[in-house]
């Protein structure tokens, strides 16, 4: 069969040429040759017949599919190129291979399939060359992404933690006019342990002419499962990491008003679990824009009211939210952004309403340190509650948090990276009950693109 069609190809490219038509036989290797100069001279047409003779002998022929691959590209049949490419991505090694999953990706994304597109970016860097070439890839991955309408987002995260329960650091409590010292059991103080968490969102970009700007829908979903180690255990024997799992499932709404500062008005409802049950409803409507902004930095302002129901106090209440934020290039291209938050929850249920300050400072090194990239927070809170079940006086609480992130980017595989988190957390309180601290290191993936 190989025999008969290397025959007729060869003579059609005989008379092509003016050739004689003398009766001849080539073999795989000869019309792989003849195929690869076809595709040189830019006659795709040839090359593609050809390639398609040898696949007819072996539909595995890498050399084969490759210069289909390419021939498609020229005649522009995108579906062919995806098809050739991606079977010969499972054949071929190293700079093939990268080549193959370069013409896949360039054959989605003509054909309007973005997001399998980045899908087969992502596959070629494993086997990029040299930094440039992941350069590139990561400058077409964003090219992509700009012109998909699907963004998906996907976290894995697993943290060994001395406080998975949010519990006391304190041994005992006092109630106000009680003569009386009494003892926290095991599940109130914190118990320590590991915390499994996943993450899931997709957001829909929305074009339509009759809007005032781009608009988008958010899906997205959170699920945190603390284990306990065996020393919580033996401190809180009935108590089991479900007792403490949180979950959360929201959907948000947004749209800009395009101008010279633009404005972006936000809608988002969520239902959050705890220990399986539902424990609040919220409700959160915002409006955000730039006061000032520059090639290399930005100052925004946003407000919001957020709406609360809690399922196991039967009561909701709305608070008003104030946010100023700041983020600045610095030289060398560092990153840095500072963020102030303003709350106020009213009510007048003890231990609820309060008032609360926050303060966050966040640092990204540009250059590497070593392997690693290395990034940098602190975080501060002042928190006023005006009653509490505990003090006559009120309760006033204070908290701080710092976290250092090492990322090894030399280590990505499909352009995902293992990140390293410490985070060392302390809170103060005039009720002891309150006060807690727990040191958390956490495993998660970061995208490199």
């Amino acid at each position: 069969m190989i025999r008969r069609l290397a025959f007729g190809l060869a003579l059609a490219l005989g008379l092509a040429m003016g050739a004689a038509a003398a009766p001849v036989e080539i073999g795989p290797d000869a019309m792989r040759r003849l195929a690869a100069g076809a595709l040189a001279a830019e006659n795709a047409p040839a090359a593609l017949e050809l390639s398609r003779a040898l696949l007819l002998r072996d539909p595995n022929d890498p050399t084969a599919l490759m210069l289909a691959a390419e021939a498609a590209t020229l005649t522009g049949d995108w579906p062919g190129v995806a098809d050739y490419a991606g079977r010969a991505h499972r054949l071929v090694e190293g700079p093939a291979r990268f080549r193959a999953a370069r013409l896949a990706a360039h054959a989605r994304m003509r054909q309007g399939r973005f997001t399998q597109a980045q899908f087969w970016l992502r596959r070629a860097s494993p086997d990029a060359p040299d930094a440039a070439a992941l350069e590139g890839l990561a400058r077409d991955y964003r090219a992509v992404a700009a012109r998909n309408p699907l963004a998906f987002r996907l976290g894995f995260g697993v943290a060994p933690s001395s406080n998975v329960n949010g519990g006391s650091r304190a041994e005992e409590l006092r109630l106000p006019g009680l003569p009386f010292v009494f003892e926290l059991t095991g599940d109130a103080k914190a118990l320590s342990g590991t915390v499994f968490d996943a993450r899931f969102g997709v957001r829909r970009s929305i074009a339509n002419p009759a809007l005032p700007g781009p608009a988008w829908i958010d899906l997205a979903a959170e699920a945190r499962l603390p284990r306990l180690s065996a020393s919580a255990r033996r401190q809180a024997p009935e108590a089991k990491g479900a007792d403490y799992a949180r979950a959360t499932v929201r959907a948000a709404a947004n749209q800009r008003i395009a101008a010279e500062a633009p404005i972006d008005l936000s809608a988002e409802v969520a239902r959050h679990w705890y220990g399986g049950d539902p424990l609040v409803d919220t409700l959160r409507l915002g409006v955000a824009r730039p006061l000032a902004q520059t090639q290399r930095a930005i100052v925004e302002v946003s407000l919001a009211g957020e709406y609360s129901y809690r399922h196991d106090l039967d009561a909701g209440w709305w608070a008003p939210v104030g946010q100023l934020g700041f983020s600045r290039e610095l030289a060398g291209g560092d990153r840095l952004r500072m963020l102030l938050g303003l709350r106020h929850v009213s009510g007048e249920r003890p231990d609820l309403s309060h008032d609360a300050v926050t303060l966050n400072l966040d640092h990204d090194l540009a250059r590497p340190v070593g392997p690693a990239r290395i990034g940098m927070g602190i975080e501060a809170q002042w928190r006023d509650y005006a009653a509490t079940r505990y003090d006559m006086g009120g309760r006033q609480d204070r908290e701080l948090q710092a976290e250092l992130r090492v990322g090894l980017p030399q280590t990505a595989r499909w352009s995902f990276y293992p990140e390293l988190g410490l985070t060392a957390r302390r809170s103060w309180s005039s009720v002891p009950l309150f006060e807690e601290q727990a040191l958390t290191l956490e495993l998660g993936l970061r995208s490199s693109f």
